[in-house]
This record gives C-alpha cells, structure tokens and sequence, in this order.
C-alpha cells in the first residue's frame, strides 16, 4: 500500500511539468527511507536535471539504503545530463520502484538492468497505465518518430457544432471552456483549418496563464492558398505529410480544432490519435454542421473504430475520450 502512496506521488510531481518538459517526458521522483519522504523532485527542459538527481540533492547522504520511486525509467545515457541510473547507483540506493520503461530507444531497459546488475532492488510496472497516459505523447514521439494528435471536438447532443447559422459561441460551458485551453497548454501545437480561421478569426491561443516553456505553434491548414498573411505555419500539403512536418520542429503533440470535414479527413488519413468531445446537454436539430463531416463512411465494416472509452464530466457536460484504434 505504501508503494502505491509514494508511486501516485511521483506521477503528482510529473504532473508538474505539463507545458514545460517537450520534447522531453514528464517524470517525477520519491525517494522515502524509514517511512519518511526524504527528497522530491520533477523534471523540466529548461531546468535540465532530471527528477532522480533533484530528488537525490535533497536526499543527501541519507539516501544511501533508500527506495527510489520514479514515474519512468531511470536513463542509462549520457544525453544533456549524466545517466541518472548510475547516479543512484553511487547515491548507494537499495531498491527503485519504476512505473513504466523508458520507449526512447537510448534507454528502453538498460537504466534498469544497469541498476540490477549494481545489486539494486528493481521492480517496474506500478501504475503503469497511469504512468502511460501522462507520457502518452512522449512515447508515440519517441517510438513512432511523430507527433501525437488529439481531435477536440465541442458538441451538442444530437452532434452539432453550431446552429444552421453557424452560431457555435458558446455551445459548452465555462469549465469546459477551460479545460479546453489545459489541453492547449498541454500541447505543442494548435491546428485548423483555414475555412474556420476565415469564417471565425480565432486566437488559437493558450489562455490557461500557466507557465509553458516554449510559445503554442498556430498552425492554418491551407491546401487552396486562401490564407496570406498568418503569424505561425501556414501548411499547404497533403495531411498525410503534417506529422513529418510537425515532427522535424521537435512538436511532440498537436490539438486540432477543426471544421466537419477537416475533422473526417484527419481521422481517414490516420494523424488523430485520441479523440475529446465535449457533450453539452443541448438539441440543435437540422442537417447542417454535423461534428464530424466529410464524404462518410460507405460500409459498417470500413467504420473508424474507437477504444478505451472514458466518460467525466466538466460542468454540465459529458466529456468522452476515447483513441483512435490503430496498428502501433
């Protein structure tokens, strides 16, 4: 029970670098020696030290026989720092308690094995899909060489995204509001699609006020050229070709916010990942403006499917997150 008090700590800390630690991971770290917390710490970029050897400063000598908790593998590699498993190692540590294995290639199990072999207790897997769901971004980035992206949509019960006018302000509420611009904070960059940006001149700004280490990229999708003047990237090829684009920027996540058909088109050319709608208890009606739009889907058989569904709520509205089924 006290390792799952510690190691829910650990993923709090790595909470804490959400905006500030891309194109790197959020890690936190615990070290507690006879029942007592002896050292914290979590990672950001521009603050370089890992979690393990913030943690390890405050600790002290007192961590030599101590119990490491980290929310991801202790690194094996001389990267920006030193490798923090052979820090730990001459820290004299007992036992680490990992949640997840490092997915950069550099790593993936010889942080681990390197702290085996140094005689340390290690045991990996605690939390796991807590832990792979706060880094979900980092290891798509990592493993696949690409961007992780989410589709944001906000919609009424029966699907709509705005009236037969094009009223869509505001379909959800104020905390969904808000927990649309958290999103914004959490990613790297934001995308539409120049109709929307024609029709409804948006900010595409992160209003959390949180600290982000690095400005969100505004990204117009542009394929007819109807866009001349833009502060941010305006993209004119193929969707297909936007992950590599985003990927050669060091992006590591993008939130689309979109149009119907911009909206199909992304999820048929496989760049979604995860898709977060926000349901407000509301009935439009009519044809027009449906969430998701595009030329559909012919057969049942040829269906987008979806998996591991999760049902909250913000406010008054339903919020689902569900990912995109595909072949990882």
């Amino acid at each position: 029970m006290d390792d799952l008090i510690y190691m829910r700590r650990a993923l709090e800390l790595a909470e804490r670098g959400a905006g500030l630690t891309s194109p790197g991971a959020m890690v936190g770290a615990v070290i507690v020696k006879d029942g007592a917390v002896i050292g914290e710490g979590f990672y950001t970029w521009d603050g370089i030290r890992h979690a393990e050897i913030i943690a390890l400063e405050q600790a002290g000598a007192a961590a030599r026989g101590a119990t490491v908790y980290t929310s991801l593998e202790p690194c094996s590699h001389q990267g920006r720092t030193p490798p923090c498993a052979k820090a730990l190692i001459d820290a004299g540590v007992a036992r680490v308690v990992s949640a997840i294995q490092d997915p950069n290639p550099e790593v993936d199990g010889s942080g681990l094995a390197a702290l085996r072999e140094a005689g340390i207790q290690v045991e990996c897997g605690m939390l796991e899909e807590e832990a792979r769901r706060l880094n979900e971004a980092f290891i798509i980035y990592k493993t696949k060489r690409r961007p992780f992206g989410i589709l944001k949509i906000a919609m009424t019960l029966d699907g709509k995204i705005a009236t037969r006018y094009g009223e869509s302000r505001w379909i959800t509420s104020e905390e969904s509001r808000a927990a649309v611009h958290e999103l914004r904070h959490r990613s790297d960059a934001l995308i539409t699609g120049s109709g929307t940006f024609i029709a409804d001149n948006p900010q595409l700004t992160d209003r959390s006020r949180r600290p982000r280490r690095r400005p969100l990229l505004r990204v117009i999708l542009d394929r007819r050229g109807r866009v001349s003047s833009f502060t941010g990237l305006v993209f004119r090829d193929e969707l297909a070709a936007l992950p590599a684009a985003l990927y050669s920027r060091e992006i590591q996540s993008f939130l689309l916010e979109c149009g119907p058909d911009l909206a199909f088109n992304a999820l048929r050319a496989g760049i979604v990942d995860k898709i977060i709608a926000f349901v407000a208890p509301k009935i439009l009606g009519g044809r027009e403006i449906p969430a998701i739009g595009g030329e559909g889907i012919e057969k049942l058989s040829e269906a987008i499917p979806l998996k591991d569904f999760i049902a909250t709520k913000s406010g008054p509205d339903v919020v689902l997150t569900a990912y995109v089924h595909r072949d990882y």
